[in-house]
């Protein structure tokens, strides 16, 4: 009998995705961080990262600077 993979949500777009597809991360104080293992978490997709606008609209509302921002997401998607 196979398994099921689990499904989580991204935040952006809120479609669902297998899990090991999407990026996880973490908000600690003020900074968005890989998540580190504890606390609560956030998943964003494939797609979203790569869309500038969607991008713009999480940096607004993570309260985060949005050069820092995406170039950060640049990094993890390399």
């Amino acid at each position: 009998m196979k398994k099921s993979q689990p499904t989580r949500m991204c935040i952006t777009c809120r479609s669902r995705h297998p899990q090991h597809t999407l990026i996880r991360l973490q908000q600690k104080g003020t900074e968005v961080v890989i998540f580190e293992g504890m606390g609560r978490s956030f998943y964003l997709c494939d797609t979203c990262v790569r869309d500038e606008k969607k991008i713009k609209g999480l940096a607004k509302r993570l309260r985060q600077d949005f050069e820092r921002f995406t170039e950060f997401l640049g990094q993890l998607t390399r």
